[in-house]
């Protein structure tokens, strides 16, 4: 027998899915894949309703085991099983363990290794989002062992990476709500690891490294640093205009609606700027918006935030990426925090007023349409590789 460890955040354990309550539910807009026994369970179900909606409704495309067939979608972008209270008809009549994987798994999934597997929670998930951001306590790690004849079907977890993953959590928890010192000691320690050589006492130069990048958040450096660099308000207005484009092409998808109220409101206030040719109004209207109210109210609240950079950390196992570089993959993460930061001050702006209900629509629409499927996070990830100054470096000034 073999122990495969089981790593669980607390939000992670402690979610339920809220069914009819949920804000936007997980049976729209999405493509729904069926695994093949799905198919036939429903196409040759003993219940007429769910047999008959089987038989009208389920394309058969044989693509794979896993994906047998795809659900239509009705006029109102819901999967055909869907009855008027916004529950599953499947679930209701035949029980959870009818479910194909696809629905009996979401928002539930996992990074898995042979000895190790990391579950964790999509973020589309409306409900996700908000456990995740309601509690000091939602990214505390649990560990369990579970005892299987085999070890998994995946490769060894490479230890090294979980320890510059460990790193980079605490990096990003202990900087609090002062999230850009956090990208900003994290960038620091990348570029220390860069230099780190040799397979002979590895880990004490990263510890190093470590402990360098922490005391000089503890000691006031990193701060002092930022307040010395000069902002670069064109790259900032570009990489808001370009994702901008972007996301009007993605009207057909799920949670478009919620994400586009924010994204709206971002746009009115950079088409003021743009009326007196100074692109640079619009940039800091909205870091004085983030200064003045926002960071005020996260100061009383300084989970929020920081559970959702240490969630993206731990999710992408965060920089062991073995496609990109580990600076380039913070530099994609500054970006996007950078944009969530300009929706949630341009709708602060306009409204008044900060509160936890706009950053769980914020968070969740952006994640359903920018995260849901590998490919939607490469397309998206690669807009935002487009807007650079020099280097992976550029991501100092969208910190500014």
């Amino acid at each position: 027998m073999k122990n495969i460890t089981v790593v669980e955040p607390l939000f992670v354990s402690a979610f339920k899915c809220i069914g009819s309550e949920c804000r936007d539910h997980c049976c729209k807009g999405w493509d729904i894949h069926l695994d093949k026994p799905t198919v036939n369970r429903y196409l040759k179900s003993s219940l007429i309703e769910i047999k008959t909606l089987a038989a009208e409704n389920i394309i058969t495309t044989r693509k794979s085991f896993a994906s047998w067939g795809t659900m239509k979608l009705n006029a109102a972008g819901n999967c055909a099983f869907m009855d008027e209270n916004r529950l599953c008809k499947v679930h209701s009549s035949l029980g959870a363990a009818a479910l194909s994987n696809t629905c009996a798994t979401y928002p539930r999934a996992a990074n898995t290794f042979k000895y190790e597997q990391q579950k964790t929670l999509a973020l589309s998930c409306p409900e996700a989002t908000r456990q995740l951001l309601a509690s000091p306590d939602a990214m505390l790690f649990g560990e369990t062992i579970r005892l299987q004849q085999y070890g998994n079907k995946a490769k060894e977890l490479d230890q090294e990476k979980k320890l510059l993953n460990l790193m980079s959590l605490n990096i990003v928890k202990y900087s609090g709500i002062y999230l850009d010192e956090a990208f900003y000691a994290l960038a620091s320690f990348l570029l220390g690891v860069e230099k780190v050589t040799g397979q002979e006492e590895r880990v004490g130069q990263l510890e190093t490294h470590f402990s360098q990048a922490l005391d000089s958040l503890v000691q006031g450096e990193i701060r002092q640093q930022l307040d010395q660099i000069k902002p670069d308000h064109n790259l900032q207005w570009s990489l808001l205009l370009r994702l901008q484009s972007w996301f009007s092409g993605m009207a057909d998808k799920r949670a478009f609606p919620t994400l586009n109220h924010y994204v709206n409101k971002l746009i009115y206030i950079q088409a003021e700027g743009a009326k007196t040719d100074d692109v640079s109004q619009s940039m800091i209207r909205l870091e004085n918006v983030w200064q003045k109210q926002v960071m005020p109210w996260f100061s009383e609240r300084p989970w929020i935030m920081n559970n959702y950079i240490q969630y993206r950390i731990y999710d992408d196992f965060f920089p062991g990426d073995e496609s990109r570089s580990p600076l380039l993959s913070l530099y994609l993460l500054t970006a996007e925090w950078f944009l969530l930061k300009s929706l949630i001050a341009a709708n602060v702006e306009m409204v008044g007023k900060i509160n936890e209900e706009d950053i769980i629509n914020i968070i969740y629409s952006y994640h359903s349409i920018t995260k849901h499927t590998p490919q939607s996070v490469m397309a998206f990830l690669a807009e935002i590789n487009k807007v650079k100054v020099n280097d992976d470096l550029s991501l100092i000034y969208l910190l500014k």
